[in-house]
């Protein structure tokens, strides 16, 4: 009797056993995080800038015909930019327009007359320009810029042993190229350095002159410009990847 108590068990126990092995939990595969998306510098963007700027100003008298003396205005400029780049692969293609606040002013003596002083004051310089860049790091990246540049300039000519004050001023075009490097330490953030040289052409500008004047009245100055500029910035960029 007892042989067939214990058979008995041990036939239970074996058909319980599948069912219970049926209800215990199973352990499901494990769930990877989906990577993150890389880093892009496709998107628009708004910044400041600052820096240095010096514009070396020849001037040629068209009246008595002959080199009237050059000099070498420095300051600090200080401005904005906006832009929108495109990304493929390694390069970054795009198209920035910038616009600077400038203080520099210099001025030399006309020839012969030191007391006949010339004086120079760039005013404010803007450049229209397209980029083309190369990521070395993912966030860093280096470009080249060229295209069209504005520089607005006013003109002083004056001696006050005679005295008398010639006056004007204009707006100037020409042509840029530059390049720089720009680091994006943040998805929306950016800071870069760069270079900028600017030619702002030479042309006939005629001052209006006031007070004791023994010359033709206008005087005609040719007058070449030629910008350079080291500026700092940071943009932010509304629309790149995320790390």
């Amino acid at each position: 009797m007892k042989k067939w108590i214990i058979a008995g068990i041990g036939f239970a126990a074996l058909a319980v056993a599948p069912a219970m092995a049926a209800d215990m939990p199973v352990k499901g595969p494990v769930m990877k995080a989906p990577p993150p998306p890389m880093l892009s510098w496709s998107g628009c963007y708004v910044g400041a800038n600052g820096g240095y700027g010096w514009s070396h100003n020849s001037t040629f008298d068209e009246v008595d015909y002959f080199h009237a003396g050059s000099h070498t205005a420095t300051g600090g400029v200080a401005g904005g930019q906006v832009g929108c780049d495109y990304q493929t692969g390694q390069w970054v293609f795009g198209v920035q327009g910038m616009f600077d606040w400038a203080g520099l002013e210099g001025s030399h003596a006309y020839p012969g007359i030191p007391t006949d002083i010339l004086t120079f004051k760039t005013k404010w310089f803007s450049t229209l320009t397209g980029r083309v860049g190369y990521t070395v790091q993912p966030q860093t990246l280096l470009y080249v810029k060229g295209g069209a540049a504005w520089g607005k300039y006013d003109y002083n000519n004056s001696d006050p042993t005679e005295p008398y004050t010639g006056t004007a001023s204009a707006t100037r075009f020409g042509w840029t190229v530059g390049g720089g490097a720009e680091y994006m330490f943040n998805p929306n953030w950016s800071v870069f350095v760069e270079y900028n040289y600017m030619d702002l052409g030479n042309k006939s500008e005629s001052l209006a002159f006031t007070g004791n004047v023994n010359f033709a009245n206008p005087y005609t100055y040719a007058i070449k410009h030629e910008l350079q500029t080291v500026l700092v910035g940071v943009n932010y960029r509304f629309s790149t990847g995320r790390w």
